[in-house]
């Protein structure tokens, strides 16, 4: 690379990851690498502008922060499915990382950690039920009161959920299991989360990757620096959802409402069942905004909204 390069490590190869890499490959004057366990079973990837290392996030934190400095932009996206430890101990890495860099003079490393989803400021850790939402919320406020002092500037993109997982069936949001075949007789059961006005922000992966390129584009006019920003690719009441699914669908849709005493004992019956815990969640506050205070609005963004997405789900 020339020194004139601008170098990303990306953390993780999985369904966001491999979306985001269509876009930021389009960067100019950019290499990105991929930071994963195994590098082999992602050879097919590699190319000009993109390689590959070998890193495990259980290795010690001194090690990691060592690998992390040598990288202008550290973007991660490791997955729900981490240990709510390991989101705090990969931001203070990131810090670390950062004074590693001052210490050798280079600029400051930009940090976008794993927050890709919903507003943990506003969500905390559900009243206990979601530790790794505490987490998360509990990364903001270290980067808020340390990186400045770390050589680190940072950027949580806030998504909503991904708009796969909002027709997912384990979800049950969206129950085609009663459907039938086309010209048949059936239904589509929708449900709605504490209410029919209650809402949900929804983001497609390749659209959020779109997003993350306009922000670290050379020209980019994001102001996004050691702040929060804002994505959605829609953002719908559950009313709105069950009528788009009817429009599209073609079929009846059944309406279930899953109110918040419905959704408390169901959990409690239940208590170590996770997606009864994200549910009564997403039946509360911080997992959606209003549209008009998105970077994607200001940009002038075409995204992927619910109805689009719905219309080729159905017709596949």
């Amino acid at each position: 690379m020339s020194p004139s390069t601008t170098s990303i490590l990306l953390l993780g190869a999985g369904e966001l990851g491999k979306a985001f890499l269509p876009h930021l490959t389009k960067l100019p004057n950019t290499h990105i690498t991929i930071g994963v366990r195994s590098p082999a079973k992602y050879s097919n990837l590699i190319s000009p502008n993109l390689s590959l290392t070998a890193i495990d996030l259980a290795s010690p934190s001194k090690d990691l922060a060592d690998t992390f400095s040598n990288y202008d932009i550290l973007i991660s996206c490791t997955g729900f499915g981490a240990d709510p430890s390991s989101v705090l101990k990969l931001a203070n890495e990131a810090l670390l990382a950062g004074q590693l860099r001052h210490a050798r003079g280079n600029s400051k490393l930009w940090f976008f950690p794993w927050q890709w989803g919903v507003d943990y400021d506003v969500t905390g850790d559900g009243d206990g039920l979601m530790p790794l939402f505490g987490a998360q919320r509990d990364v903001r406020t270290l980067l808020r009161e340390k990186a400045q002092e770390s050589n680190v500037c940072w950027t949580v993109v806030s998504t909503g959920i991904f708009m796969s997982f909002l027709f997912e069936p384990f979800w049950g949001m969206v129950d085609r299991s009663q459907e039938g075949g086309k010209g048949e007789e059936g239904e589509v059961v929708v449900r709605c989360l504490r209410d029919w006005t209650h809402r949900v922000t929804v983001t497609d992966v390749h659209d959020i990757g779109r997003v993350l390129t306009r922000i670290l584009a050379p020209d980019s006019t994001v102001e996004a620096t050691n702040r929060v920003v804002y994505v959605a690719g829609d953002t719908v009441s559950y009313a709105q959802l069950a009528d788009i699914i009817e429009r599209v669908s073609g079929k009846q849709v059944k309406r279930e409402m899953w109110s918040m005493e419905y959704l408390k004992s169901e959990l409690a019956a239940d208590p170590d069942d996770g997606i009864k815990k994200y549910r009564l969640v997403f039946a509360r506050d911080g997992v959606w905004w209003d549209m008009n205070k998105t970077v994607n609005v200001a940009l002038g963004m075409e995204m992927m909204n619910v109805e689009t997405y719905a219309r080729s789900l159905f017709s596949g």
